[in-house]
């Protein structure tokens, strides 16, 4: 894409992709930060179509957002990096959203960045003549985004929400160059063209798909100021076995996730002061096992067309609490825990991680308790009707099985991820020990999530990242209009009192955190109780990079918030 004219200095271009050759410690001035991805590269940079977080970490290079977050917090508050709102007033019914935005932000081709911008591109997402990743936006909470002026935005949501900030996140496109060419002129536009329009404080020098992504300091003013450092590379790796031993022989100088078997590693080799890493607790994944509380046989919505609630057909074995109980009874997640992520992990009782600040601690975990769980299962009618503790037990007299049906179920995971797989074989295991047969499984990530989409299996083990900053609000998992065919609250969890809860939370008047986090210490006993989930753990999270990089200062989801400050040093 070449139409915008941005003037380019070819040379420091070229610069940069010869310093790659050099070592680290070889660079002048601030030096290269050379940084990597696992798996596919970046292919789209165009903020409105880009899908992949990889593309997402080097965009978050080239445009600021609308709203920037407080890295020390995990909040948004205004006038911070990354972001271009200085402050916003918030109407009476809290419904509208005025912001005010800091001028002095340019285009590539010394147009000014404005609140038209972001008009335009809202008005291109909910056009329809996109594909765009941005329909989060469109699906509930924000009705719409107008300029009042070049530095004023309104953006109205559809109801006061506590967390109405979490929803207004956007990346603008300039309108001065799209609109002539329509709407669906954003959808041939990746922007990976050195040439290609953008803000700063870093341009694009060039793009190998699938070998690496290289940025140099913007050869232009920006209100923040420009890099101390001389660019930043990302080179993509196929493997993660590679990907680290070229970090640890110092080819790379940063790991941004560290995973949990390698992280006594990274902790070993930093002994000699070669390494640094930073390491936090909770981290922002979480791994679980759904359970799928309707018949996978009889797939349906909650609601029918008409909008009444449909009497779903009940999981035969999980539709009933007792078993579903039991079964977090018979699993030490303790052992999980060890097994599959090397005690890098803090167990969960519930829907939040501990230091989450919705965590309340007076939630009970299940203890690991096999005989008590298989006094459970007798009570629920799942018998052991030949003494034999190795065979699965049958239904005598069970809330939803015929009798004689044998209390065995298939459990599926995704193929070649090992701690997955390891979850999966230690819940194997003692289940047995308490007679439930578990036909573990695993398979092609893609097939997974559609037998999850139409929610037909049994149970399966995956697992979530949190947002940063971090969204309390979990409708889009356990609201009861989010059980739909292809949504996200595929284990059809119905309960109309949590239904209340999440609205209550998200609509405390003043938005008082203590009021919010008491609610929200309701929906945690409840979530704890019915268990839709067997909750496992979240992973502790790692950063690691070269001690020749000076200039970190991390924070537990923002590790890169000042990577213009960062330096590479001899």
């Amino acid at each position: 894409m070449n139409r915008f004219g941005k003037v380019l200095l070819v040379t420091m271009a070229v610069a940069v992709l010869a310093l790659l050759v050099l070592p680290v410690g070889a660079q002048d001035e601030g030096g290269i930060i050379v940084d990597s991805s696992f798996g596919s590269g970046p292919i789209n940079f165009n903020p409105v179509t880009s899908t992949a977080a990889s593309e997402q970490d080097v965009m978050n290079r080239l445009y600021p957002n609308l709203l920037g977050v407080n890295p020390e917090t995990g909040v948004i508050e205004p006038n911070m990096p990354g972001g271009l709102a200085e402050s916003w007033d918030i109407s009476d019914d809290g419904t509208v959203y005025t912001f005010h935005l800091r001028s002095g932000f340019t285009w590539t081709d010394g147009e000014p960045v404005t609140a038209y911008d972001f008009e335009y591109t809202w008005d291109a997402v909910t056009s329809g003549e996109i594909e765009t990743n941005l329909v989060f936006l469109v699906n509930d909470p924000v009705v719409e985004m107008t300029a009042i002026d070049d530095y004023t935005l309104e953006v109205t949501f559809t109801s006061a929400d506590c967390e109405a900030l979490n929803s207004a996140g956007l990346q603008p496109i300039p309108k001065h160059l799209f609109e002539p060419m329509g709407f669906a002129s954003i959808n041939e536009e990746n922007f990976t063209d050195p040439d290609d329009i953008e803000i700063g404080p870093y341009q694009l020098a060039s793009q190998i798909p699938d070998q690496q992504t290289a940025l140099i300091p913007a050869t232009w003013d920006n209100p923040d100021g420009l890099p101390d450092n001389d660019g930043w590379v990302m080179r993509i790796y196929g493997d993660q076995t590679v990907e680290f031993q070229s970090f640890l022989a110092g080819e790379i100088g940063v790991l941004e996730s560290v995973a949990p078997n390698l992280q006594a590693d990274v902790i070993s080799a930093a002994e000699d002061g070669s390494l640094q890493y930073y390491q936090y607790s909770p981290g922002d994944a979480w791994d679980y096992m759904a359970f799928n509380l309707a018949n996978p046989d009889n797939p349906q919505a909650a609601y029918d067309e008409d909008g009444n609630l449909i009497e779903q057909d009940p999981h035969p074995i999980f539709g009933d609490l007792r078993v579903r109980q039991a079964i977090n009874m018979a699993v030490n997640v303790d052992n999980i825990i060890e097994g599959a992520v090397f005690g890098n992990g803090a167990r969960m009782q519930s829907i939040y991680a501990p230091g989450s600040w919705p965590y309340v601690e007076d939630v009970p975990f299940y203890e690991y308790d096999p005989e008590a769980a298989a006094a459970m299962l007798e009570e629920a009618g799942w018998v052991d009707d030949d003494n034999d503790p190795s065979t699965p037990r049958v239904a005598q007299g069970a809330m939803y099985a015929e009798d004689g049906t044998p209390m065995t179920f298939t459990l599926f995971t995704n193929q070649g991820n090992t701690r997955r797989t390891a979850i999966g074989t230690i819940i194997q295991d003692e289940l047995a020990q308490v007679g439930v047969g578990v036909d573990f499984q695993t398979i092609d990530f893609n097939v997974l999530l559609d037998i999850m989409d139409q929610q037909t299996y049994d149970a399966f083990i995956l697992g979530w990242r949190n947002s940063y900053p971090f969204r309390a609000d979990q409708r889009q998992l356990w609201a009861t209009d989010s059980d739909v065919i292809a949504g996200d609250n595929f284990t059809s969890y119905v309960n109309p009192e949590l239904d209340d809860l999440w609205v209550q939370a998200s609509t405390v008047p003043g938005c008082d955190i203590e009021a919010r986090r008491e609610i929200y210490s309701q929906i945690q006993q409840i979530m704890h109780e019915d268990t839709p989930y067997m909750f496992l753990y979240s992973i502790n999270g790692m950063y690691a990079w070269n001690s020749k990089i000076q200039g970190v200062n991390p924070y537990p989801g923002a590790f890169y918030w000042n990577i213009e400050k960062w330096t590479v040093t001899e």
